[in-house]
């Protein structure tokens, strides 16, 4: 016999207000259930309503967010309707959260211990146990917690403050944080979009784990179609604030019924795909929920889309015994969607004459800190730490060079020394055959107009204050190289150049999207015309399909332009498929360089092959939960 779901939404609808007495409508009718041990994946690109529909569970909308209809059933109890104590009853005890970003999520001035002591005080007595806890027995289940989530020397960790764990320790963090009022629910929110691969497969392996000893059900917020694959039974895909397919993961993945959902696969980098292969995107952008929405939401950007999708919105159909999809077709069709075409080469010319180099670079801080999560200070000496010793590599004009590795082995560190946003303490860096590595004040201004940079995050490493136009012109006055009245000219020309429509230039970063953004940050870098583009994780933070535009692009730019360009990831597929040669990093060393192709199917180094095992791919390969019937 089937148990009861654990919980059961039915018909989930919020809204906002928008600053003109307007409303938003996020998320609508979205209905799904969650029984105790089940892993559910909530997948779609960023505005598609995941975040807003995990938050409305336990009435946490920002601002004036409000659910407008539909019920949230834990056990048979409505949280929808349920006043504030009840709700209170309920976060943290019931439903546990883990959020995306551990450092804006954890205290800087706490110690671990103080955030899981607070955590334990709040819900004391309402876990199973019941009893209330002095101190030291709050402080001995904190250690547990700990070491529960795989923190080592956990007793003295407790001690420390969040800047002192790597990225994926304060995920781990979070997650005792989350675990600390026993939850029968779990509710995850992109825990793993800024890890490296091998911390991603722990912290996956830590989630799996814990869903399996303690029947605690998951729900997993990703636009990682791989990490669906390695950790979810069941996966629900979201577009426009609605539910488009939803099934088992295995049947899900493999045999798509909505084109959305093709379209997301078909977006996925593949590890097995050669270099010079082309990354496909979904065209066009997803809806504005402001606006009313006539027919599929989805039609505008589907191929396959026929008249009547434009007018008549589809109903979340049964097409198989357990998948379901929201496509009038689909509901008609036998036969699942055909899978996507094979990966597109790019006619790459060959690199050219080398125009950057490095010979032993070597860069040390001083003082007592923890960088990227890197704990062990090398030679003994605790007052200072060594993150890149001795890194030689070249780079060609019109090649890619793409360079991985773990959080904290350098990569970061050594794009700020190509880019002489840091000083290298040893070694020597050749721009054009000229030694650059200290340069004086004149020379740096002519070298940083040669390189530059594109930075991680879209939304921090642009100016909030300035419109994009200010901020695309902001190098040309830097550097002098176009006169005042041919700027606006320049402009326009530079955000056609990127795909970004000229009359933008007006507007500011905050009515982008990410991939609008990070297209802006490009065109500030190419403004100065340099012959060496740096790109720092430029897109991690970016949805699959958005990603392969932004991938796309700069394979363009390279080919039209004659770039040269560094690429630093932690997606081995994404670098393996835009680069020429690759350069592993682990511990401030490069230990492999190769071409992308030969390193990735034959590599030599064991920690190159851990990187590359630890690479989760979009095949389902989750064993179902055993926990789910009785």
């Amino acid at each position: 016999m089937t148990t009861p779901p654990l919980l059961e939404v039915q018909g989930l609808d919020v809204e906002f207000t928008t600053p003109d007495g307007g409303a938003l409508h996020a998320v609508r009718d979205v209905s799904f259930t969650l029984r105790r041990g089940e892993t559910l994946a909530v997948v779609g690109e960023s505005g598609s309503g995941k975040s807003t529909t995990a938050l409305a569970l336990l009435r946490m909308l920002p601002g004036t967010g409000r659910i407008s209809g539909g019920s949230v059933r834990l056990d048979g109890q409505d949280l929808a309707t349920a006043d504030e104590p009840a709700l209170r009853a309920v976060r943290g005890a019931r439903i546990g959260m883990v959020f995306q970003d551990p450092m804006t999520a954890l205290n800087p001035v706490l110690t671990v211990g103080r955030h899981l002591d607070e955590v334990l005080r709040a819900h004391d007595g309402r876990a199973e146990s019941g009893a209330r806890r002095d101190r030291a027995a709050r402080r001995a289940r904190a250690v547990e917690l700990l070491r529960l989530v795989g923190i080592p020397d956990a007793e003295r960790r407790l001690d420390d403050h969040p800047h002192q764990f790597s990225g994926g320790q304060r995920q781990r963090v979070l997650i005792a944080m989350a675990l600390a009022g026993e939850p029968d629910i779990l509710l995850a929110d992109e825990p793993t979009t800024a890890l490296d691969a091998t911390v991603q497969d722990q912290i996956l392996t830590l989630l799996g784990d814990l869903t399996r000893t303690t029947s605690t059900a998951l729900v997993l917020i990703t636009h990682n179609m791989g990490v669906v694959a390695r950790a979810c039974d069941r996966v629900l895909v979201m577009y426009g604030g609605t539910v488009v397919e939803d099934g088992p993961t295995a049947e899900v993945l493999s045999r798509p019924r909505h084109p959305y959902t093709a379209g997301l696969l078909a977006a996925v980098p593949r590890l097995s795909a050669p270099s010079g292969t082309r990354l496909t995107g979904i065209p066009g952008t997803p809806p504005d929920l402001s606006l009313p929405l006539a027919g599929c939401a989805f039609a505008a950007r589907c191929a396959l889309a026929e008249d009547r999708c434009h007018t008549t919105t589809p109903p979340l159909t049964a097409v198989t015994e357990t998948v379901s999809a929201a496509c009038l077709p689909a509901a008609e069709r036998t036969e699942p969607l055909p899978p996507p075409p094979p990966p597109v080469r790019i006619d790459r010319p060959a690199p050219g004459a080398v125009v950057l180099s490095a010979e032993g670079i070597r860069k040390t801080y001083k003082g007592r800190k923890t960088f990227k999560g890197l704990q062990a200070f090398k030679g003994g000496d605790r007052r200072s730490f060594t993150a890149l010793d001795g890194v030689s590599l070249t780079l060609a004009a019109g090649e890619t060079l793409g360079i991985v590795g773990e959080s904290g082995s350098g990569k970061s560190t050594l794009a700020r020394v190509l880019a002489h946003a840091h000083p290298a303490d040893g070694g020597r860096i050749l721009l054009d055959g000229r030694d650059v590595t200290r340069p004086g004040r004149a020379e740096l201004h002519a070298v940083r107009r040669r390189v530059q940079m594109v930075f991680q995050d879209p939304y921090a490493s642009l100016n909030p204050r300035m419109t994009v136009g200010e901020i695309v012109a902001e190098p040309l006055r830097a550097f002098g190289t176009v006169p005042p009245g041919e700027r606006a000219e320049r402009v326009a020309e530079l955000l056609r150049l990127v795909g970004l429509d000229p009359a933008a230039a007006g507007r500011h970063p905050r009515s982008f999207s990410g991939g609008q953004r990070q297209r802006v940050g490009i065109a500030r870098a190419l403004a100065p015309e340099p012959a060496v583009l740096i790109c720092d994780e430029p897109v991690s933070a970016l949805d699959v399909s958005v990603q392969a535009q932004i991938v796309g692009l700069l394979t363009d730019l390279q080919r039209d332009l004659g770039l040269a360009l560094v690429f630093i990831a932690h997606d081995l597929a994404v670098v393996r498929q835009v680069s020429h040669r690759i350069a592993v990093m682990h511990e401030g060393r490069i230990v492999e360089t190769g071409a992308a192709d030969e390193l990735c199917e034959h590599p030599r180094d064991p920690y190159t092959r851990a990187l590359l095992a630890a690479a989760p791919e979009p095949v389902p390969v989750r064993v179902p939960a055993g926990a789910v019937s009785a």
